[in-house]
């Protein structure tokens, strides 16, 4: 009897010694564990804290490739679906064409589907003005396509430009259609800026996995009826409404 009761003593010490490291486990698990970073779930919230820090500045003309990589998703031009850009990189409009890079900065998101390619662009700018007669003195964000890829001296079947002011007024530029062009643009309600967005539509090539085209934006800051301030992502001569040599390249991922 002593030594079946000595071995229940045993047995009970060792079940309460497991309890205690289990427990223990536990709540190292809790107290290493890290939050996700909260995604902006509507228009005019943050971005996310995983977004890269912009550095601004002429960029290196040496640097010939300037790359980037849409995301495929269709989202609807209303200002929504916060979510579902975020699903996209965000790539800095960084290069300052002209004018004080500090006095606008801004971001942009590319998704894609077989017909379109979807853009958001988030401009912060302190001084709203759309008042002059021309899109090019206007707040405006410009955006440049290239379908083929091959970075044309003059324009040619495939290539087009479209322009979006502050006001959500879309204007198309050479080669462009309005056939499926859709554009919108709308405050930002946590600081001083805007956002636009826009649906551009292929007219020569088919969306696909690892389709290449060319690509660029442009964002005009204007002060009292004129453009004071330009930032542009991949070139830096400010000639892309003429020529296409400049643009950079976008992936579809």
């Amino acid at each position: 009897m002593k030594q079946n009761y000595g071995k229940r003593k045993r047995i009970t010490a060792c079940a309460v010694l497991l309890c205690l490291l289990t427990l223990l486990l536990c709540s190292c698990t809790k107290t290493n564990k890290t939050e996700e970073p909260a995604v902006s779930a509507t228009p005019g919230e943050a971005e996310p804290v995983n977004s890269p820090t912009p550095t601004f500045g002429f960029r290196d003309p040496s640097v010939e490739n300037v790359n980037g990589y849409a995301e495929t998703g269709i989202p609807q031009i209303d200002g929504e679906n916060a979510n579902l850009w975020n699903l996209s990189q965000a790539y800095w409009v960084e290069n300052c064409v002209q004018g004080d890079a500090n006095s606008v900065q801004a971001m942009f998101r590319v998704l894609w589907d077989e017909d379109c390619l979807y853009l958001r662009v988030h401009i912060l700018d302190k001084t709203p003005d759309t008042e002059a007669e021309s899109v090019y003195d206007r707040d405006s964000v410009f955006f440049f396509i290239n379908e083929d890829a091959k970075k044309n001296k003059v324009y040619s079947v495939g290539d087009a430009f479209y322009a979006v002011d502050r006001d959500g007024r879309g204007y198309l530029g050479s080669g462009a259609t309005g056939t499926g062009f859709v554009c919108k643009a709308y405050e930002d309600p946590a600081m001083p800026g805007y956002y636009v967005e826009a649906r551009i539509p292929l007219m020569t090539v088919t969306g696909r996995f690892d389709r290449q085209i060319g690509f660029d934006i442009r964002i005009n800051n204007a002060e009292e009826g004129k453009t004071e301030h330009i930032l542009q992502w991949a070139d830096s001569d400010c000639h892309t409404d003429a020529t296409l040599q400049g643009v950079g390249i976008l992936t579809m991922d």
